[in-house]
């Protein structure tokens, strides 16, 4: 889903991910939990993975494929 949506965007920010995201988590899991996930998510894609790479800084992330 995300690899998509950067494929089709060019690029993804955090907000970005976060709104395409957040509806699809389970409702058990706080507002909270659901940012972790992401989280998690993301570096595993990032650091394990290497699908995708973040071009922008820490603070400012900008996801784009690798």
């Amino acid at each position: 889903m995300i690899i998509d949506f950067i494929r089709e965007f060019g690029s993804a920010n955090r907000q970005d991910i976060d709104r395409l995201l957040m509806s699809k988590l389970p409702d058990i899991l706080d507002e909270k939990q659901k940012l972790k996930k992401i989280n998690n998510l993301l570096n595993e894609m990032s650091r394990k993975d290497k699908t995708i790479r973040n071009s922008g800084t820490k603070r400012t992330p900008v996801w784009v494929l690798t």
